[in-house]
């Protein structure tokens, strides 16, 4: 019986075993967690220099001074 590694768990598993373990939750979950890392690498090199609306907006609140009410 042959055993692959699963890169995305690293772990070997057997081949007769490889539809159970990726239709398995871990698998899954590593998988979405691997699958929005890279989408949010991806963002951040097509905008890293972009200043968007919120981005300005969330600037804008953390310079307020909501106690006294003036910025």
């Amino acid at each position: 019986m042959e055993k692959l590694r699963c890169n995305m768990c690293d772990e070997l598993v057997d081949s007769t075993e490889i539809s159970v373990h990726v239709a398995g939750r871990n698998h899954a979950v590593r998988k979405k967690v691997a699958e929005f890392n890279e989408m949010n690498a991806l963002v951040g090199r097509h905008y890293e220099n972009d200043v968007s609306v919120v981005s300005a907006w969330i600037k804008n609140l953390h310079a307020h001074d909501f106690l006294s009410g003036q910025a």
